[in-house]
């Protein structure tokens, strides 16, 4: 199939062409950090106690929140600056990498001590801070033409750290459990450092005159991210029961891997779509908006196939404790997700091409109509009416992300690309 801006897409050879492009590897290679993390996850609770680990899981849940309040958004300011070929001072990498964040961890840290002191506010943001600290890094190593350390470091390390500091020190409290995994996440940091410093000499990503890079709404875009994350368990888990809410955050897990190739697509085009835009060329942008498209469309409707296969199993798994058939409910969740599969690249354009306003608007809209559809349902939701309101949230925000990055650049990042040509039309060479 040709697509009318001059490119290629051949959708019975698409995984052939991603492993040509390395984004097979990628696949593959994030894939083995899921299953990594989940088994950390796994092995804490068995060595821990269930306890002990939902006391971690949920101070480890506010570390990562924490992360992302003090980052000023530095991740994905580092992987837009880095990779328009203007690049960035390195004194001013440093502040908004490690300075800027230590400096609002430590009045985080005294505000926590003083409004609720009875957290461990210093594993906290030492949790949340190293965690940063990691991205930033990641994102600077993409920069540098890694695609896959850079994922490792971002995706695993975090988890890694925290299941070897669970290992060692399981008598140590959650704080200290924590205090370690800081540590440890320092130590790959360094690694990383070592890692990139060489490399920065006579790259791209190093400039010599100041130029603007903080940015709020980025910053902005990544906390309500994180929230739209986050949101349907955290607030329709206080009227769901504990067993329905349970069951729900299972499927809901099970619906995310279909979702999992659209984070390999923003990590592998990203670059592709900051310089299209850096160098002011809009054909190319296209180019890296239908790359990400096609490697997140063609595991994703694979892994949505696998996913329905298992339908008829979940009776015989989960007792109809959920309002209704849990079969129902991951359905709505599974639609949901191959949702954010066909939108992939919204996001990553928006982001990474001047319009992350429209992207945090994006994601505020997402959020406001979660809670309108939780305050009309009240005590009565159930899990299925909370993965509908959850999924059309989603899905109304995604749609409007996508009309809006449509209007103001002229590019559909919609998948749609895929199979259709500028007018829409289907081709058949």
């Amino acid at each position: 199939m040709a697509l009318s801006n001059g490119f290629r897409v051949m959708p019975v050879s698409g995984l052939a062409r991603l492993a040509g492009k390395g984004a097979a590897g990628s696949m593959g290679l994030r894939i083995g950090i899921v299953g990594v993390n989940f088994l950390v996850m796994l092995g804490l609770a068995a060595w821990l106690g269930l306890e002990a680990f939902g006391r971690l899981a949920a101070l480890w849940g506010t570390g990562l929140v924490v992360g992302t309040l003090v980052s000023v958004g530095g991740p994905v300011i580092l992987l837009r600056v880095l990779t328009d070929g203007r690049g960035l001072r390195r004194a001013d990498i440093f502040r908004v990498a490690v300075l800027y964040p230590a400096m609002l961890a430590l009045v985080a840290w005294g505000f926590g001590a003083l409004i609720w002191p009875a957290l461990p506010w210093l594993a906290i943001m030492s949790v949340g801070f190293c965690v940063n600290l990691l991205g930033c890094l990641a994102s600077i190593m993409r920069a540098l033409g890694s695609v896959h350390l850079s994922m490792a470091l971002r995706d695993a390390g975090p988890q890694v750290a925290l299941g070897v500091a669970g290992l060692v020190l399981p008598e140590a409290g959650v704080a200290g459990i924590l205090l370690l995994c800081a540590l440890v996440m320092a130590g790959f940091a360094t690694v990383g450092v070592l890692w990139a410093i060489p490399r920065m000499q006579g790259a791209q990503v190093l400039a010599r005159r100041y130029r603007p890079y903080l940015s709020l709404s980025l910053w902005a875009t990544s906390v309500t991210g994180m929230v739209v994350a986050q949101i349907d368990l955290i607030v329709g888990g206080a009227v769901i029961s504990g067993e329905a809410l349970g069951v729900y955050a299972v499927l809901r897990r099970v619906a995310n891997l279909v979702a999992l190739p659209v984070s390999v697509a923003t990590w592998v085009s990203g670059p592709a779509v900051s310089a299209a835009k850096g160098a002011g060329d809009m054909a190319a942008l296209a180019r890296a908006s239908a790359q990400g498209s096609q490697i997140a469309a063609w595991p994703g409707l694979a892994l949505f196939g696998m996913a329905v296969l298992a339908l008829p199993v979940l009776p015989y798994l989960f007792a109809q404790t959920v309002g209704a058939a849990p079969g129902l409910v991951l359905v709505v969740l599974l639609l949901g997700a191959l949702g954010q599969v066909v939108l992939a690249s919204s996001f990553t354009v928006a982001t990474l091409c001047g319009l992350q306003r429209c992207a945090l608007a994006a994601r505020l809209l997402m959020t406001g109509l979660y809670l309108a559809w939780f305050a009309w349902w009240g005590a009565e939701l159930t899990a299925l009416t909370n993965a509908l309101g959850y999924v059309g949230a989603l899905s109304l925000g995604g749609f409007a992300l996508w009309w809006a990055v449509w209007r103001k650049l002229g590019i559909d990042t919609s998948a749609t690309v895929l199979w259709r040509g500028k007018e829409g039309q289907w081709r058949t060479s």
